[in-house]
């Protein structure tokens, strides 16, 4: 038993991949939710879907349980649109390289996938092809997506244009626009490491009407509750729906992050600058950012697996964590077999070549140079 506890102990990292930003104001709101006795989906919840939908001048937010839920609710609300809902066995043009719920409820609601390989920007380009229903943009590790090309892409093939936002909350594209914001829905993560640091939570944000409704129905188990106009019809459950709604404690902390969401922004792109700085003369291949990029991670390609292994090792030798690039290129994981025949090979170089080191909104000089020094040693 004691040997098994030591192998689940988890190593502590004096450079981690994900930092703490909260200050005395988190605590201050969950000590609110708790002197509130209301800790399910309330007024807080509804106070901070008003308020970062007003932050992307979206008219409508849904918020939810995490942003893995959000792309669920997104999809599950284009196959109840009651005009051109998707169906099984429709197409979808998603990007090669993303996390693995961009794919999961696509697939769950019967979506055969069309792969879009990436390129220097680590993105998705855009394939030549019309059999499309669907397209899904997504903004990696904080760098913009090409979301406005993608957007008259679906356009142009009377598709839908949806966007998974969860890894690039805050990030502008090259025209000034947040990304999260082109899509006729939009998902976003609060997770610990990300821009938005509420511990969990997700949301949903369209301009759409309908798809708001479908969404708060789908999130609530399908209910029609907020239509409600008498006992009778209290109870009224009109779609196969789920229940992943958020918790006020998640909202009461996004509400604080949200605030110092430019400053931290700026935190964030400052120390991107060092590193690129300091590694400008290692054989790395850094992300090729555009626009006003928010990225939490300090992302770079090593020439070939060994030497990323190798350097792995070693970081993770003197207290330095690292990881792969997101979820990694679809086709190299055992649910891409049935899709191994699309090549990617852009992608599956960054999934077996690529890594990055954490990025927070707080000085991280000390840490960036002992890291850079672990490089020049091993590259």
């Amino acid at each position: 038993m004691l040997e098994v506890m030591r192998r689940q102990e988890k190593k502590t990292y004096a450079y981690p991949t994900a930092f703490s930003v909260w200050g005395n104001e988190e605590y201050d709101a969950i000590r609110r939710v708790i002197n509130s006795g209301q800790f399910t989906i309330g007024e807080e919840v509804e106070a901070f879907e008003h308020e970062f939908a007003s932050y992307h001048g979206m008219n409508h937010g849904i918020m939810v349980n995490s942003g893995s839920s959000a792309n669920l609710i997104a999809a599950a609300a284009l196959a109840n649109k009651e005009d051109r809902p998707i169906r099984r066995g429709q197409r979808a043009a998603v990007p090669a390289l993303a996390w693995p719920t961009t794919y999961a409820p696509l697939r769950q609601y019967g979506l055969d996938l069309v792969l879009m390989d990436c390129d220097d920007t680590w993105t998705a380009t855009i394939p030549k092809m019309f059999d499309i229903q669907l397209v899904v943009g997504v903004s990696i590790l904080g760098n913009p997506a090409y979301l406005a090309a993608m957007k008259e892409f679906a356009r142009t093939r009377s598709a839908y244009f949806i966007e998974d936002n969860c890894e690039s909350l805050g990030a502008k594209t090259p025209d000034g626009k947040f990304c999260g914001t082109y899509g006729l829905m939009n998902s976003f993560s609060f997770f610990y490491s990300h821009q938005i640091s509420a511990i969990e939570g997700g949301m949903i944000l369209t301009d759409d009407s309908e798809c708001a409704k479908l969404c708060r129905m789908l999130r609530n188990h399908g209910w029609s509750k907020d239509t409600a106009t008498c006992f009778d019809n209290e109870y009224d459950f009109r779609l196969f729906g789920y229940n992943v709604r958020p918790l006020e404690m998640h909202a009461a902390v996004a509400r604080v992050q949200l605030r110092k969401l430019d400053e931290h922004r700026k935190v964030r792109q400052a120390n991107v600058k060092l590193f690129r700085e300091m590694t400008k003369e290692l054989p790395i291949k850094h992300q090729l950012l555009v626009g006003e990029p928010d990225p939490f991670g300090l992302s770079f390609i090593v020439p070939t697996t060994n030497l990323r292994k190798r350097l792995a090792n070693a970081l993770r030798e003197f207290g330095i964590d690292c990881r792969p690039p997101t979820g990694g290129s679809f086709r190299k994981h055992p649910y891409g077999f049935k899709w191994w025949n699309q090549r990617t090979p852009n992608a599956d170089h960054i999934h077996d070549c690529g890594m990055f080191l954490g990025n927070g909104a707080v000085d991280l000089s000390d840490k960036i140079e002992r890291a850079v020094k672990v490089m020049k040693e091993n590259l």
